[in-house]
């Protein structure tokens, strides 16, 4: 059995530009977004909970703890929020807002 050694950074970069100079510009440019989109989350992930109990299993105190978290989010950045979603609403009042998805249902890169 053959031992895969771990590519570096340089390696990664060569692989993806290979890849991506073979895809048609549509989905080069999803690949772009995304690398983009990539950029902005943490490097280290929340830890996902792996045992048995899934959320679907979520006790009812694992519930509330939970919607009181989100609920304490909303409160903290609220204004933030209230900013969004006026922005939203005079994107669609200024008739301004741009499809997301094409006529097949395909995501659309801006």
């Amino acid at each position: 059995m053959q031992t895969q050694t771990p590519l570096q950074p340089v390696d990664y970069a060569k692989a993806i530009a290979k890849l991506v100079a073979k895809m048609p510009v549509e989905y080069a440019a999803q690949v772009y977004n995304f690398v983009r989109f990539l950029q902005t989350q943490p490097l280290h992930p929340t830890p996902v909970d792996t045992s048995d109990d899934d959320w679907l299993n979520d006790s009812e105190e694992q519930m509330q703890a939970e919607d009181a978290q989100w609920n304490a989010t909303y409160v903290r950045h609220h204004d933030k929020f209230a900013a969004l979603l006026e922005a939203a609403y005079a994107e669609i009042a200024a008739d301004s807002t741009q499809p997301m998805f094409d006529e097949r249902g395909e995501f659309m890169p801006r």
